[in-house]
C-alpha cells in the first residue's frame, strides 16, 4: 500500500548567499563595512562638529584644531586679517607713537553687548586681533580730538562669547543710535554715545578718517568688524561721540 502521508518540502540552502553559513562577502558588506562607515560618520561628526561646538560655547580661547574644523570654517572662526588696513599702516603717519603716558592697553566696556572691559591694544599693527581688540596705529587716542578706530572679529552671532576675541564683535550690529558704551583710558572713564552705524565694502574703510568736521574738535570712536557676522563680505562701522 503506497504511503499517502503529508509531503514535506526541504529547501536546498547550499547555494543561497543569504543562508549560507560561511558567506564572508555578504557578512562583510552587511555588517563590518556598514558598521565601519557608521563609526567613521560618528567620528567625523564628533571631531568636526560636536567637540568644536562645545569649545566655542564654553571656552574663552579656542585651539587651532577647533578653529580649522568644518564647524569653525562655516561659522567664521578661521584666522583672518583686516588687510584693507594694511595700505594705511602707520609708518608714514607717525600718529601717537611718540606721545608720553600712552599705555600699552586700554579697555572697552559695552554693557548692552555684555562686553566688560575688553582689552584694546594701543597703536596696534596686528591685523588679526585674536587676543585683543586693535586700536589702529595713527588714529586718535581715546579722549583726544579726532577719531579713535577700534577693530575686532565676529562669527555667527549664535556663537558669541564676549570674552573670546574671535567672537567679541559678533553682536555689534545690536547697537543703535543713543546707546552708550565706555572706554577706560589712563585711569579715566570716558562715556561715548552711538551716533549712527553703516555697512561698507572693505575697500571703503579709512581708519584715519573722521566722521565729524574737524573744526568741532570732537572726540569720536569708530568700532569695526566683518559683516554680516560670520562672513567677510562687508564691514560694519559703529560711530560714537564722547559725551561732555
Amino acid at each position: 500500500m503506497p504511503y499517502s502521508g503529508k509531503k514535506v518540502y526541504i529547501k536546498n540552502e547550499s547555494f543561497d548567499p543569504i543562508y549560507h553559513s560561511v558567506n564572508y562577502g555578504f557578512f562583510f558588506k552587511s555588517r563590518i563595512l556598514s558598521g565601519s562607515l557608521m563609526a567613521l560618520g560618528f567620528l567625523v561628526l564628533g571631531t568636526q562638529v560636536v567637540m568644536p561646538l562645545v569649545f566655542f560655547k564654553t571656552q574663552d580661547t579656542v585651539a587651532e584644531p577647533a578653529r580649522a574644523s568644518v564647524l569653525g570654517v562655516a561659522t567664521g572662526y578661521t584666522d583672518f586679517q583686516y588687510k584693507e588696513l594694511k595700505d594705511t599702516q602707520p609708518q608714514a603717519h607717525g600718529g601717537n607713537l611718540q606721545q608720553e603716558n600712552v599705555p600699552q592697553y586700554f579697555y572697552l566696556q559695552i554693557p548692552k553687548l555684555r562686553i566688560d572691559k575688553a582689552t584694546v591694544e594701543t597703536n596696534s599693527t596686528n591685523l588679526n586681533p585674536d587676543t585683543a581688540l586693535g586700536h589702529y596705529n595713527g588714529s586718535a587716542l581715546p579722549g583726544d580730538t579726532g577719531n579713535t578706530f577700534i577693530y575686532g572679529h565676529s562669527v555667527l552671532p549664535w556663537f558669541f562669547n564676549p570674552k573670546n576675541y574671535k567672537t567679541i564683535f559678533s553682536t555689534l550690529g545690536d547697537l543703535n543710535a543713543g546707546d552708550k558704551f565706555y572706554v577706560f583710558y589712563n585711569n579715566n572713564k570716558l562715556t561715548y554715545k552711538v551716533d549712527f552705524k553703516e555697512v561698507v565694502s572693505p575697500t571703503s574703510v579709512n581708519p584715519l578718517a573722521t566722521f565729524k568736521p574737524k573744526y568741532l574738535n570732537d572726540s569720536t570712536i569708530t568700532l569695526m568688524t566683518c559683516w554680516p557676522a560670520g562672513t567677510r563680505a562687508k564691514r560694519l562701522l559703529v560711530h560714537a561721540s564722547l559725551e561732555n
